[in-house]
């Protein structure tokens, strides 16, 4: 699947899940409905369960963005380094789109995580000034991730 497609498939899952918190559960059981888009929740008190798919994307991710910091932060980065790291986090959100087979309400919370990339990685190609605060906000979207999914082994982008 390519970026665009897989972009599309995100941007209507988002675009869906008002639709999908407003109605009734299929299985009938007292679960509450997917939380509104763009809400991050954790599931009943616990984080979300993830599969390996899902944790292999974003360890990549968390690595290339590891890498990454101490030249961002010293100014060292340059605009290709900026692009060449946007593509690669893309193409690693390309792999979990096609891949990662998460229960429903798992999959709407994850997807919220990735629309924050896909805001982080156009801000690292210039879109909207400053490409470090695009790292910036990759890595917050990490923190996110860690605090709303169970990862096991998950080590902290530390900035």
């Amino acid at each position: 699947m390519s970026r665009i497609p897989a972009l599309a498939v995100l941007l209507a899952v988002l675009a869906a899940s008002p639709v999908l918190a407003a109605s009734p559960s299929h299985d009938h059981s007292h679960e509450k409905a997917a939380p509104a888009a763009g809400k991050l929740t954790l599931d009943h008190g616990r984080k979300w369960q993830t599969d390996a798919p899902l944790r292999q994307g974003m360890a990549a991710i968390g690595g290339e963005l590891r890498a990454a910091l101490g030249p961002v932060h010293d100014k060292r980065y340059k605009a290709a380094e900026f692009d060449a790291l946007a593509a690669s986090i893309g193409r690693h959100m390309d792999g979990i789109a096609e891949q990662c087979k998460l229960p429903e309400a798992a999959d709407a919370q994850i997807h919220i995580v990735l629309a924050d990339l896909i805001a982080a990685t156009d801000a690292m190609k210039g879109k909207g000034g400053d490409r470090s605060r695009g790292v910036v906000a990759a890595v917050k979207a990490l923190d996110r991730y860690q605090a709303h999914f169970d990862h096991p082994g998950w080590a902290p982008v530390r900035h």
